[in-house]
């Protein structure tokens, strides 16, 4: 019994210290990607959005405010002079205007969209080091989860600069939701190899066995749709978990392991 807490007191530590740590990268990726450019970003009253594409998501996100929930149909200022119809696939616009939309109390002024604009990838890149700590931690421990999440924390490059201060595009949400997507798909894989799920546990309902593996099975369904409909070429993700899922059967057979839990 003795031995039993002493195991669960030491991972609960591990937990806490790596929740800690989960925390501070959080804080150095949102300072890095926001104290630095700050003053390049908000110069006196105005907002500087640092792309071509940022404008074009604000000027969506201005016109979703102003008509929450009706997003345009039509761009008059796409392809001049002819315009362009738009397409649906615009959650990333919809979530950032609902979140500017319920800030403002339903009439947000033009700095405060532009302000929540701009600090918007920033947030969005932070966030990410929470499920890729979990994804590092479901593969390989506390100790792999922490140091992923600082990696992605302090990532540099094309990551880093589409996820700055006032590059409001929705690349680094792209990022985010295929992290909560592996996350929970890594999960729900696990849970079921573990418990040793079959095809007969679904058939006779067997809660016990089946609720961990589909619960997860769902959150990954529904983070990939978020997914799918923020880029219109997120179906290459489908195309990736398909072929893990087949290299994966291939393997468990070869070694005359079950894959019932596929």
């Amino acid at each position: 019994m003795n031995d039993e807490s002493g195991h669960l007191g030491k991972r609960l530590n591990a937990g806490i210290i790596a929740g800690l740590f989960v925390v501070l990268f959080f804080g150095i990726s949102l300072f890095i990607r926001t104290y630095l450019p700050h003053d390049q970003i908000f110069s006196g009253e105005w907002v500087k959005f640092s792309s071509v594409d940022a404008y074009f998501h604000m000027r969506l996100v201005d016109s979703l405010v102003h008509n929450f929930p009706s997003l345009i149909n039509f761009d008059p200022y796409l392809l001049y002079p002819s315009g362009m119809n738009l397409d649906n696939i615009h959650f990333f616009d919809w979530l950032l205007a609902g979140i500017i939309w319920i800030f403002g109390l339903g009439s947000p002024t033009p700095h405060t969209i532009d302000a929540i604009g701009a600090y918007f990838p920033a947030v969005l890149a932070a966030l990410t080091v929470i499920p890729v700590y979990f994804i590092g931690k479901e593969l390989f421990g506390h100790g792999a989860g922490v140091i992923s999440a600082g990696l992605i924390a302090i990532l540099p490059g094309e990551y880093l600069g589409r996820s700055i201060l006032g590059f409001t595009d929705h690349h680094v949400a792209e990022t985010l939701f295929t992290a909560i997507t592996m996350m929970f798909f890594i999960t729900a894989v696990k849970r079921a190899k573990e418990s040793r799920l079959t095809v007969q546990h679904l058939r006779n309902r067997d809660w016990g066995v089946i609720r961990k593996p589909i619960i997860y099975s769902l959150l990954t369904g529904l983070s990939l749709g978020i997914y799918l409909v923020t880029w219109i070429g997120g179906l290459l993700f489908v195309f990736i978990i398909l072929l893990y899922l087949f290299i994966q059967f291939i393997i468990d057979h070869r070694r005359r392991d079950d894959t019932a839990y596929l």
